[in-house]
């Protein structure tokens, strides 16, 4: 009897550890954008730009209607860039940059992939609806961007076009596509442009400290899931970042310059990711 109260007994414990915790899976979109200070007296602007993410998670029922939920994502977070206006453009000259002052057009799209540790209270509203909220910890990956960019220059009668392909980690100062573009006259000299310039094209070795975007990332989350059935659900969520993503060192204004020392302005900006999450999961 004995025997039989203690098999009882350590069964019940396994049942009771398996039902209060949960596996699963989700993944689905991003619309994201970074929220910060833009330069005065131009049109520059951050909007939204899709990505997706995908990862896996494990949740722990501690009391009646509350678990703890903890993510292991891969997830594209970006925004779409916009400036209009005037901007200085460093033209480079054998080792050194002449810059011009000018009106520039830029569009370019950056597409940052990160690693992401969401850890969320959940909270079983009713059998249908369960809403959450925490944070989470990234570690970027992957920071790329792409666009295009068009100057004039009206006094030397300098107009050109260049693709914008940026890899963050990958490209060096004065890096480029291996490609050369338009030839340009500049204070009597004539020199070639690249088609596609690098992240940083216009920078000295001694300007690159570093790279524009920060390992590193934190912030808040929340949301809810719609359970369609037993285990599959819809979920939305809102994140917002706490952290500054960009390097200072390497983050420079467009439309102010140091003509005396020849040299970038640092911004000195504080730009967050936010943006929303649409997902579809299951969990067993």
């Amino acid at each position: 009897m004995l025997r039989h109260l203690f098999i009882f007994m350590i069964m019940a414990v396994v049942v009771s550890q398996a039902t209060s915790q949960r596996f699963g899976i989700r993944a689905g979109l991003n619309y994201t954008k970074f929220d910060g200070p833009t330069e005065a007296g131009v049109n520059e602007k951050f909007s939204l730009a899709n990505g997706f993410h995908f990862g896996v998670n494990y949740a722990y029922k501690f009391a009646d209607k509350f678990s703890v939920k903890g993510e292991l994502l891969y997830t594209q977070i970006g925004t779409k860039y916009a400036y209009e206006g005037q901007s200085y453009y460093k033209v480079p000259l054998g080792s050194a940059f002449i810059a011009k002052k000018g009106a520039t057009n830029i569009t370019m799209k950056v597409s940052n992939a990160y690693i992401s540790i969401p850890v969320t209270v959940q909270w079983e509203v009713s059998k249908k609806l369960e809403l959450f909220a925490g944070a989470y910890a990234s570690f970027l990956i992957g920071p790329k961007g792409t666009g295009t960019m068009e100057f004039v220059h009206s006094k030397d009668s300098l107009f050109f076009q260049q693709g914008l392909i940026h890899n963050y980690y990958r490209d060096e100062a004065r890096g480029f596509s291996n490609q050369f573009g338009p030839s340009v006259w500049v204070d009597g000299k004539v020199t070639r442009l690249a088609k596609d310039a690098g992240a940083y094209y216009n920078l000295t070795e001694g300007e690159k400290i570093g790279n524009l975007y920060r390992v590193f990332d934190f912030g808040l989350t929340g949301g809810a899931n719609y359970f369609i059935n037993k285990g599959f659900y819809f979920g939305l969520r809102y994140d917002i970042g706490l952290r500054d993503v960009t390097n200072d060192d390497v983050d420079f204004l467009r439309n102010s310059y140091d003509e005396v020392n020849n040299l970038g302005v640092k911004a000195k900006h504080f730009d967050t990711n936010v943006g929303i999450q649409a997902s579809f999961g299951f969990r067993f």
